[in-house]
């Protein structure tokens, strides 16, 4: 195998690592409704999440104690949040910072293995963050895609660099990492695992066509050894609660067997054989042309990236062949059923790092082309950049919320109201956790707290409050205004309306009913 191919150009400059890093936390501190700027995050999803990082800080153990759908080193970030403060998303958004400069930096990386940028091309960071944390599947901020997204950034890094610079296979110490990412991705969302099962795939590949089975091997149990070093004490923790079964059935049992229940497929989904190609290509089709500046964005990285390596015989092949397996295993694994959630398209940003390169080169050439007067050009073009990074951040969706006041929401007005009850156990029914819980300063007093999407399949949810209903269990209930009860133990004492933006962009009225205890 060649060993050198040329010099690795991607190692950054403290300019560099400092803008990228400041960039980043700047545009999520303007988009992300955790940030400081905004009164509150009214995700559902970010809620509950959030809700169970809270529980597990008062020894409440994830499915057993609190039950909820997606993985537990999810929660266990979010109770790292929750120890900066379990009243607001301030450790959320600093989580958030955090992925988003790695997302920058390996970015910026990773166009620097391809080109090399001039001083003003710097400028493009700015408006490249801003489209990827503007667009629409991004929400409120704070789910699982966002923080996932970065780490397949670095390992489409640890994929390219070594193809371009040496023989194709990534150092031990990167393989170790990835067997970390690995299992960060599996215990958050296991149908995140297709990228790197392409990189192994990968490495089989190329290691075999060269006979180099010594250094297989070494790649491996690094590999393996990175992989559980997060599993085992993530297994420690259920088992000495004594909740491994819980894991089991509330993670995967049921999210597997459960979740897509009854959901059946129609039209060439149906044949079996055609299935698992057909399926994932028709979601991220179908995902691109409903949110169309995502769709634009992924089409254009794909494209540059035939664009790259098309005139490039040294490396051309196993850049294909190695974004061709991690990009369509990705899909082939999260779009594995006919149905799916908006926001699952999110995890395919890490393609975007791509479209860095031809817009460095296309800056490049700009300012060659007025070399006569290249200050003022440079300073024009890093002027103009900036412009279409600010009305990037203006026409968030999100920006209705900015700098509002707390009482802005239903949650906070309803919190003042619960907390005349001394401890109150409250429920939200019918409606997922937006945040009733925490704005409270409350944790939920039953196992099933909320709404889950897979209620309709596991009847336990909502038998499970029904009883506690009846008995009269709760201070308070809240539901939404499309869920209409009449419990002969509670009375409605208050309804409230607020303004909303849903994840289509769509104005829309967001309502609450609260109900007490008579």
């Amino acid at each position: 195998m060649v060993n050198q191919k040329t010099a690795d150009k991607s190692k950054l400059s403290r300019t560099e690592l400092g803008f990228l890093i400041l960039t980043a936390t700047v545009t999520i501190t303007i988009v992300s409704t955790c940030s400081p700027l905004y009164p509150f995050n009214p995700w559902d999803d970010a809620n509950c999440f959030f809700t169970v990082g809270r529980g597990i800080l008062h020894g409440l153990v994830p499915y057993r104690d609190l039950y909820e759908q997606k993985g537990p080193v999810l929660y266990f970030i979010y109770a790292l949040a929750a120890l900066i403060s379990e009243k607001s998303f301030i450790g959320a958004w600093l989580v958030e910072c955090v992925m988003a400069s790695v997302f920058a930096v390996f970015s910026w990386k990773t166009a620097k293995l391809f080109t090399e940028p001039s001083k003003f091309a710097m400028a493009l960071v700015p408006l490249f963050l801003g489209l990827t944390y503007t667009t629409r599947l991004f929400n409120f901020g704070g789910n699982a895609e966002e923080i996932c997204f970065p780490l397949l950034t670095v390992a489409l890094y640890f994929g390219f660099r070594p193809i371009v610079t040496g023989d194709g296979l990534p150092s031990n110490t990167e393989a170790l990492i990835c067997g970390i990412f690995t299992a960060v991705l599996f215990w958050i969302k296991y149908t995140f695992i297709g990228f790197m099962a392409g990189f192994c795939f990968y490495i089989l590949i190329l290691a075999v066509k060269h006979k180099s089975f010594a250094r297989l091997w070494s790649l491996v149990w690094r590999f393996i050894a990175g992989f559980f070093i997060l599993t085992i004490p993530v297994l420690i923790y259920f088992l000495a609660n004594g909740a491994l079964k819980y894991l089991w059935e509330g993670y995967f049992y049921n999210n597997i067997f459960l979740y897509h229940a009854g959901k059946t497929s129609s039209g060439p989904s149906s044949i079996p054989v055609i299935r698992n190609i057909y399926v994932p290509l028709y979601c991220t089709f179908v995902l691109g042309r409903s949110y169309p500046k995502f769709g634009v964005m992924l089409l254009c990285s794909l494209v540059s990236l035939v664009s790259v390596v098309i005139f490039e015989k040294a490396f051309r092949k196993k850049i294909l062949l190695f974004f061709a397996l991690t990009f369509c295993l990705t899909i082939g694994i999260v779009f594995n059923r006919n149905s799916f959630i908006y926001y699952y398209e999110y995890i395919l940003a890490y393609c975007f790092s791509i479209l860095l390169i031809p817009s460095i080169k296309a800056v490049n050439d700009i300012e060659k082309v007025f070399k006569q007067n290249p200050i003022f050009m440079q300073g024009l073009l890093a002027f103009l950049l900036m412009v279409f990074y600010a009305v990037s951040l203006l026409l968030s969706k999100n920006t209705y919320l900015f700098m509002q006041k707390k009482d802005f929401l239903a949650q906070y007005r309803y919190a003042e109201i619960i907390n005349q009850t001394p401890n109150a156990k409250i429920l939200t029914y019918d409606v997922m956790d937006s945040g009733f819980y925490t704005s409270a300063g409350l944790l939920p007093s039953n196992r099933f707290f909320c709404y889950l999407n897979i209620e309709s399949n596991y009847p336990a949810i909502l038998e499970e409050q029904d009883r506690l209903i009846k008995e009269g269990y709760f201070d308070y209930i809240i539901t939404t205004f499309f869920c209409e009860n009449e419990w002969d133990n509670y009375e409605l004492i208050c309804e409230e309306t607020d303004p909303y933006v849903d994840y289509t962009g769509k104005s829309a009225l967001d309502g609450y009913r609260l109900y007490k205890r008579i």
